[in-house]
């Protein structure tokens, strides 16, 4: 009867609920004991359902955040004040922007000097040649990849350019732009981050008069937009999630892209591009989202910058001594593979030029710096700067309003970004 009593009540709960909850079912004489309950009294023990452990669906997107930023500069007064008793630390500089750098899923820079060793003499402009260890303080600041297509790729001409890639790897950066022999010329960047696939391209107006050697046409990706747009039309043949093209180009210290500038950032979002990075002119110019369509001719929205100003230099002037960190949240649907551009934020920087304890060029970011009235290093003088810094990226680039959710940073479009 036992065994009656236990499948009446069985049946009973199917009928009822039309499901039976198996850990609801516990075998024990207590249980069996009891005269069969009516059907609208059946009590489930609540101590049996909390025992179920109910599998979470698995997601639906993946969401990645891209940053960049612009030039990575060295200026002989910057290796003066890296100077330590035994070689040059550069750590201080980008300290302040780290987290940010770091918290990014994958950080990409314009890496605009050369590594052609100690040997060879340290030098700021016009030809460059910077320690190991700037290259190491922006790597330790989380930088993924580092763009090396300029005009300054050639400063200490071809042995600089591969001794520069060499550094950069030894170190666990990714570099695009130039390269060593023919075979790693041909080669796309991608880079997997947790699932979306992301191609980085970057090309270069020139080398400030210096060229490839005649037999190693290759070495620098220097633009035609022909080579560039089959070349982001094959990184697309890969089957990547998204594209992003870093250009060095248009006109020094010009607030807004040249006419041609702009008509080649548009083409290769036509060719395929979702991101198109500019950099050069050394001073911000705008941004905006444009329409586009992907291969099967749905729409897409693509991302130009113009020009994202310096990151680092010894370039004091007002709009030369302000960049900004440009983050970029994409969204990809694990259903039908679609990545789409969610977020646009930036955050406003600044190179200050009075430091702590001798050590300048720090990269501060202003919001930062202003809300703190405590902020080591930034005296009346530089708050002054600051704010006028502030002001003048805020109004050139505008945002949509809504506040982020990080204080240092403006929505320019879509949603705030995830932090």
């Amino acid at each position: 009867m036992r065994v009656l009593k236990y499948i009446g009540l069985f049946v009973a709960v199917a009928v009822v609920t039309g499901a039976v909850t198996l850990g609801a079912l516990v075998w024990g004489p207590a249980f069996l004991d009891q005269p069969a309950a009516a059907a609208d009294s059946i009590v489930v023990w609540p101590e049996a359902v909390a025992e179920r452990t109910v599998p979470k669906p698995p997601p639906t997107v993946e969401r990645i955040t891209l940053l960049a930023v612009g030039d990575l500069m060295m200026h002989t007064p910057q290796l003066s004040s890296a100077k330590t008793t035994d070689g040059y630390d550069f750590t201080s500089c980008f300290a302040p922007v780290a987290p940010h750098i770091s918290a990014a899923d994958l950080a990409i820079g314009n890496f605009e000097t050369v590594l052609a060793g100690a040997d060879r003499g340290y030098t700021g402009y016009p030809t460059f040649n910077s320690p190991d260890s700037y290259a190491e303080a922006a790597v330790e600041a989380g930088f993924d990849v580092l763009t090396h297509a300029n005009n300054h790729t050639l400063d200490r001409g071809p042995t600089g350019l591969v001794r520069t890639r060499e550094v950069l790897e030894s170190l666990g950066a990714l570099t695009t732009g130039t390269a060593r022999t023919a075979e790693e010329a041909a080669e796309i960047l991608v880079v997997d981050v947790r699932g979306v696939r992301v191609a980085v391209l970057a090309y270069t107006y020139g080398m400030n008069g210096f060229t490839a050697p005649s037999d190693k046409p290759w070495m620098v990706n220097v633009i035609n937009e022909e080579a560039m747009t089959a070349d982001v039309q094959r990184a697309r043949g890969l089957g990547v999630d998204l594209v992003v093209v870093s250009i060095h180009n248009g006109v020094e210290y010009q607030r807004q892209p040249s006419t041609s500038q702009a008509a080649l950032e548009q083409a290769m979002v036509d060719a395929g591009a979702d991101v198109v990075l500019g950099s050069h002119p050394h001073v911000i110019q705008p941004m905006t989202v444009v329409g586009a369509t992907r291969a099967d001719g749905s729409p897409r929205d693509a991302f130009i910058i113009h020009s994202l100003g310096n990151f680092i230099s010894n370039q004091r002037e007002r709009f030369r001594n302000t960049g900004l960190m440009l983050e970029l949240g994409f969204e990809k649907d694990l259903k039908t593979g679609v990545t789409s551009l969610v977020s646009a934020e930036y955050v406003p920087v600044w190179v200050d030029d009075t430091g702590v304890d001798g050590r300048e060029h720090r990269i501060l970011p202003i919001r930062d710096a202003l809300d703190d009235p405590e902020y080591p290093g930034v005296d009346a003088t530089d708050r002054a700067k600051l704010e006028q810094a502030w002001s003048d990226t805020t109004a050139h680039l505008g945002g949509s309003g809504v506040p982020s959710a990080d204080p240092s940073a403006v929505v320019f479009w879509g949603e705030p970004l995830e932090r």
